[in-house]
Formats: C-alpha cells, sequence, structure tokens
C-alpha cells in the first residue's frame, strides 16, 4: 500500500506517462488498452527538426525547407511489475502505441492532464506532450543504485503533439503539415500574458 509523504506533497504534482496501444495512428481499436508507467525514473525525448537552408544562384542562406522531423523518446523502467512486462510485449510485437505525459495528483490515481487544465497553473509543466505511433526501436539494461535493475525502451514516433489547454490548440507535427498560424498565436498569447504578469 502507498501512502501520501511529504515528498509528494512538496511538489502537488509529479508527471507520469500513460502508454496506450493501439495507436491513434493505426485509426481501428485506438488506445483500447492503457497502463502507467510508474517507477519511472528518468525520461528524455529528442526531437531533430530537420530544416534545409535554401540557396540562389549568387547569394547564399535564402530561407529554409522543412524536411520530416525525427522524434526519439527514451523511457527507463524498473524492471519490475505489469507495466514492465506490458513494454517488453509492445517491444517483442513491434506494436505500435502512444505516449502521452500526464499530472499524477494523488499516488493512488491520476487525472488526465487535458481535460484538468493543470498546464495553466504550472509553469514547470506547461506543454504537455504525446508522442504518437511509437515502436520500440532499443532495450538497454542498467543496475541502479541499490542493485535494481533499470530498462530503458529507445522508443521511435511517427508524431509528436504539444496538447492544447485553455485557449491554445494542439500543435501536431510530423504528419506533413506545419501548424506556424496556431503556434504563432499561442505564442502571442504567451508573450502578452507574461507581460501582465
Amino acid at each position: 500500500m502507498v501512502e501520501n509523504n511529504n515528498d509528494f506533497l512538496r511538489w502537488e504534482v509529479k508527471p507520469v506517462w500513460i502508454v496506450s496501444f493501439k495507436s491513434e495512428i493505426v485509426g481501428s481499436e485506438a488506445g483500447t488498452h492503457t497502463f502507467e508507467v510508474l517507477g519511472l525514473n528518468r525520461s528524455a525525448g529528442d526531437i531533430n527538426r530537420n530544416w534545409e537552408k535554401i540557396h540562389s544562384v549568387e547569394q547564399f542562406n535564402q530561407g529554409r525547407a522543412a524536411k520530416p522531423s525525427d522524434f526519439t523518446i527514451t523511457i527507463a523502467v524498473k524492471e519490475n511489475g505489469n507495466a514492465f512486462e506490458a513494454m517488453r510485449r509492445l517491444s517483442k510485437g513491434a506494436i505500435e502505441f502512444d505516449i502521452r505525459c500526464d499530472l499524477i495528483q494523488d499516488v493512488t490515481s491520476h487525472k488526465d492532464s487535458p481535460t484538468l487544465n493543470a498546464a495553466g497553473k504550472h509553469v514547470w509543466m506547461k506543454g504537455f506532450e504525446k508522442f504518437i505511433g511509437c515502436v520500440v526501436m532499443r532495450e538497454s539494461q542498467t543496475i541502479e543504485i541499490a542493485e535494481i535493475p533499470v530498462r530503458e525502451f529507445e522508443c521511435d514516433a511517427l508524431r509528436h503533439s504539444i496538447l492544447g489547454y485553455e485557449a491554445l490548440k494542439e500543435l501536431v507535427e510530423g504528419d506533413g503539415t506545419y501548424p506556424s498560424v496556431e503556434a504563432l498565436a499561442d505564442a502571442k498569447t504567451f508573450s502578452e500574458s507574461n507581460i501582465s504578469e
């Protein structure tokens, strides 16, 4: 049984990764099954946006052409529990899944962040994100402090989404379009709110 403690209460919220499968990119039976990756001691998302410079005959650096972006996320899971076993089977079966960052407000349950709109209240977690159409590319094992084995799942994603909240729209990257108008409007909203504060 897990109980509240001072470390948990100090932050009020904690991030938690939710894995859902099949991926929404597949269409049918999307998100039928979900599980929380608890006991997660670290995660790292790597986004590589490939902009190619455009040159004219007589002058360099005229502009930029957008090329496909690369999205990877690595999550480290302690080698025990249902989440670890589910990740191993998704990895082995090459099953596409989605990884979504939520906020956990109570140690026994969590509320979905898009409906909670908690991002606006916690500056350090603004811009909740989701990696869509993930497959596990690489697994590696490390031994952590207290000799607890940890498995790192390095995942490649087809889409990356910054979730919307309040007046801001969800921004999806990787589908061949660039949401420049929505992103510009969101950036203006943030800059005006920072000035007013």
